[in-house]
Parts: C-alpha cells; structure tokens; sequence
C-alpha cells in the first residue's frame, strides 16, 4: 500500500499544476471520473495491473483512448504512475487530491454523530460554530449512532471533538479520583 505521505506529495503536485494552469475544476471532474472507473470495472484494472500485458501496450492504449479527451494533469498523473508502477494506487492518491483541493478552495469536511439525528438547524450552527474556529467553509455530514448516549462527536481532518455524555462523565470521575479527600486528624 502507498504511503499517505507519497499520497500526498502526488496529490499536492497535481493540485499545484491544476492551480497554476486554472483547470482545477477540470481536474477534479477527471480525476473523479478515473478514480471511479478503475474502482468500478474489473476490466480496466486487471488490464493496468497485468504484469504479462507490456507497459508499451498500456502507454499506447492511454495515449490513444485517454489523451486526446483528458486534461494534460490527470493525464500526466496517469503516465507517471504507469511508468512507476503505482497506477493500483491512483484511488489513494484522489482522495489525498479532493481533501487537499478543498481546503485550497477555504473549504472542511468534518461529520458529527450524535443519538439523535441533527435538524438542519443545528447542523448549520455547529457548521458555523466550528468554520468561526477554522476560519473554514465547513461540509457537514451527519450520522446518527445510538451508541452515543448524549451529546455528539465531531470527526474533522484529523481532530475528533468529543462532546458525549460518555466522555464527560469519564473527565468527571477521572478528578473526582486524582482529588485528594483530607480526613480529620
């Protein structure tokens, strides 16, 4: 498995050459679209990741089928992970690219779970409560866990906001028993 870190560094090059040619859009379109067909049909990945098929082949089928409808930096992408043998990894890579992508454009994704399902009000507070504190558009998604007793957990990037009845009942023993009780003589 590709590492995040390599992930990344494909994903932020290709951000970079979308940012600097203002195709990002574009990008993202065919980069989703890839993603996706190489997700779904069996076909076209058991044809990238054949080692009996030559790599002069799958370069000739990408520069005939692909090149002439694609954007030069997903395309680009396609080539150099062909060439390096990472092409069974490019779904990792998107993903690393629309996060990425996303907060270059000022915008979050976080998702909140909660008991009970949030009103579209609350959601839009918590959304605004938690972009006055990132200085992010937040994208909320909402799930309902009835294993959160009370309150909510809120998953963002790579911090989780525990609000859960759980959770402060646990804070509340933890001083209860680091307090140190002083008897009479």
């Amino acid at each position: 498995m590709i590492s995040v870190g390599l992930s990344r560094r494909y994903a932020r090059a290709l951000l970079s050459l979308s940012q600097r040619r203002g195709d990002l859009d574009r990008t993202q379109e065919e980069l989703r679209a890839m993603g996706l067909l190489f997700e779904r049909d069996v076909r076209v990945r058991r044809f990238f990741e054949t080692p009996s098929i030559a790599r002069s082949e799958k370069l000739e089928f990408l520069e005939r089928r692909w090149k002439p409808s694609m954007g030069p930096g997903v395309y680009g992408l396609l080539i150099l992970l062909l060439r390096r043998g990472r092409l069974d990894h490019l779904s990792s890579i998107a993903q690393e690219f629309f996060q990425i992508a996303e907060r270059a454009q000022g915008i979050v994704r976080a998702t909140v779970r909660s008991a009970v399902p949030f009103t579209d009000a609350q959601a839009d507070r918590l959304a605004k409560a938690l972009g006055g504190r990132t200085g992010y558009r937040i994208l909320l998604q909402r799930e309902t866990d009835p294993a959160v007793v009370g309150g909510a957990v809120v998953a963002m990037d790579h911090t989780l906001i525990d609000g859960t009845l759980a959770t402060e009942l646990w804070r509340i023993r933890r001083q209860l028993l680091q307090t140190r009780v002083h008897g009479r003589g």
